[in-house]
Parts: C-alpha cells; structure tokens; sequence
C-alpha cells in the first residue's frame, strides 16, 4: 500500500516535537504532538484540534441509492432529509458486522457514508448490481474535529456560526473558503472538512480562534484514548470485522451496537440471521489496578477464563490503566473482580499478575461543551 499524507501534513509536522508518526488506511498521522495523556486531558479541559483525514468516505448517487443504502444499512436511507445523518451498521449475510458509520444525506440522490475502517470492494461490488454509483472521496478533502468545552466558543471566535444539532451538516462559506461543518463524532464536538488546497488556511485559522482557550493539536493517540473512554470498539483494531458472507461474528449485540439497528427496518442485509441470536461474551469496561495497559490477555475468575481484554491504554483521566473487553455473561455484571496478566517489559520481564474491575460504559461521559 503506497501511504498517503494528509492535507494537514505540513502543519502537524512543525507541530510535533517528537517525530512519532503511524499509520491509518494507509495515511500517516502524528501519533502524538507533545504528548498523549496531555491531549487527550486537554480534550475534556479546553479544546483540541484532530487530523480525521483518514476516514473513509465514500459518496452513493443514482436513482437507487437510497433504495440500495436501505438494504445495506441497519437503519432506513429514506428516513433522511436532506442535511440529516444517522449512525448505522452493515453487516454480512449471516449477520456479522462488516462495518458501522455515519450516513449523510447530501440531496435527493446524493448521500455519503462515512467510517473508520473502510469496505469498499464489497460495498461497491453490490452497489453495482443496482446501478449505484460509488465513489471513494476520502482524499478529497480533508477534516479536522475540534473536540472539548470551548470547541463552541473556538468556532463563534473563528467567525463560525456553530449552532448544529448532533448528527447534523452543513455546507458554509468561512470568509470566502467553502467547508462542510459537521457533527458526526463521539466526543459531542464538530468537524470541518476542506479541500486539500485550504487545509493549512482552515488549520491556521483555528489556532488562532482557539489560542485563547488553549487550544492544541490532539495525535491519533489522544483521539484512541478518548475513544476508549467512550467505550468504542473500532473494527481492525478491536475486532476483526466479518468479510465474508457466512461471517456470524461479531455480533452487533456482543459489540453493545444494538443501538444501531432499527426495529421498524426490515429490508436490511443479514437481518434475518440476527434472529434469535444471542451472544455468549458481551463488551465491557475493565479498571485495572495498573497503569501498565494490558491489551488483548485472558482474563480469570477463579482459575477459569471468562474473556479477553481488547484495546487497553492508560487514561489520564482516570488515573489508571482500562481496557475494552469480551467476557461471558456471568461476568459481565459491574465491579465483578477478575484477573488478568501485565505484558513484559524490559524493567519487568517476569509475570505479573493485576486485578481489574469491570466497569459500566462508557468509562466517562463526553467532554461538556461550554456554551451549548
């Protein structure tokens, strides 16, 4: 895969003291500007600025798109207007999850849909069956969230009229730059998307807007952080999404995306297989009495494995390590004590056992913003 850089590249680049960089749907993203645990406090106690360049786009249009989103999503195309978005899920034919994202609709047959992991050959594949048009839009623009309690204040002193419901967009002129204001993350902030030729214009703008309030650049480490805080399981990082057609896992309920799914949509791919079904392990939040991350180790209740942990991390927030994770229903019930194992380390090399609690989700609620 030839790796990318994103819009914002030249900015993140003067900005990052450490030269930290990974990779992301083959685009390469600050890992951390100064520090992680620094961005992801300064998320819920001022307000940062995220590249989401990475995200995969991709727009539908044709007089049967949105009869075609219909059938691949969780939820109903045809319930949108123009200028709304929900959140939803497409899922195999057996009923595993493939993916989950935001669908926006952009005019009568025009919509996007928007995810962190992308699908595109099948997704596509299908969309042509129906004489849908698919386009992958992720390099033509570019975004940055602007996430935390003065990420309002930071947009009004920008010269940006921020008053937008959640899940709702907008297209904008911003002083004679043309953007798309959104509301489509987790963390209750916004984003801005830009062509590739305004993205350092955007960039600057906001820091200077948000230099009162403190403002500064979050890595992909901080937004990780911040997303396990909200108890987010991310397919490829968390999971293994389903990919092919008899794929049963994971299930939408283990994953606690129940949510997603619309009782009243009955046309949906694999909805026929979820029926019935019920999933032996769930997810849930684990306390560990640690700051060390345990990823992805057994967990134990009395000499019996009960699960796994999955993305873990050390959150400043709460002053310890937390992880996500998959445990049977017997001990998916609050403040159950389990054990689990520390990974070695060169100053610690030996096993180390860590007692960890699991915890209800999300772990904290989203960063209040001020001026709502």
């Amino acid at each position: 895969m030839t790796l990318a850089a994103t819009p914002f590249h030249a900015r993140a680049a003067e900005a990052s003291r450490h030269n930290a960089w990974l990779t992301r749907n083959g685009v390469t993203l600050a890992r951390q500007y100064e520090s992680t645990e620094r961005e992801a406090l300064a998320a819920r106690l001022n307000v940062v600025i995220a590249d989401i360049s990475w995200r995969w786009r991709a727009m539908f249009e044709g007089a049967s798109s949105e009869v075609f989103l219909s059938r691949l999503l969780t939820r109903d195309a045809a319930t949108l207007a123009p200028g709304q978005s929900f959140k939803a899920l497409w899922l195999s034919d057996a009923g595993g999850v493939r993916g989950a994202g935001v669908l926006a609709r952009f005019g009568r047959e025009a919509f996007q849909l928007a995810a962190s992991a992308p699908d595109r050959d099948w997704i596509e594949a299908a969309a042509a069956t129906m004489g849908v048009s698919v386009q992958d839009v992720s390099r033509e623009t570019g975004g940055l969230a602007i996430i935390g309690p003065y990420a309002r204040k930071t947009l009004e002193a920008a010269g940006i009229d921020a008053s937008l419901d959640a899940l709702g967009f907008r297209k904008l002129s911003w002083r004679g730059t043309e953007v798309t204001l959104s509301r489509w993350g987790e963390q209750d902030g916004y984003e801005i998307w830009c062509s590739p030729d305004d993205a350092l214009l955007v960039w600057d703008r906001l820091m200077r807007a948000g230099a009162p309030f403190g403002i500064a650049p979050a890595g992909i480490g901080a937004m990780d952080v911040l997303d396990l805080e909200a108890g987010i399981a991310r397919p490829t990082l968390d999971y293994e999404p389903a990919r092919e057609a008899s794929d049963t896992q994971p299930m939408p309920a283990a994953l606690g995306l129940d949510s997603l799914i619309d009782d009243n949509h009955h046309g949906f791919n694999g909805r026929a297989s979820l029926l019935g079904a019920k999933p032996s392990r769930r997810l849930v939040g684990l306390e560990i009495d640690s700051d060390e991350p345990a990823p992805f180790t057994s967990l134990v209740s009395n000499a019996t494995a009960v699960g796994h942990t999955l993305r873990s991390a050390y959150s400043p927030a709460l002053r310890r390590a937390i992880a996500l994770a998959m445990v049977d229903d017997a001990a998916a019930v609050p403040a159950t004590l389990l054990s689990l194992t520390l990974p070695p380390r060169m100053a610690a090399p030996e096993l180390r056992k860590a007692a960890a609690r699991v915890a209800r989700l999300p772990f904290l609620d989203k960063p209040a913003s001020i001026g709502t």
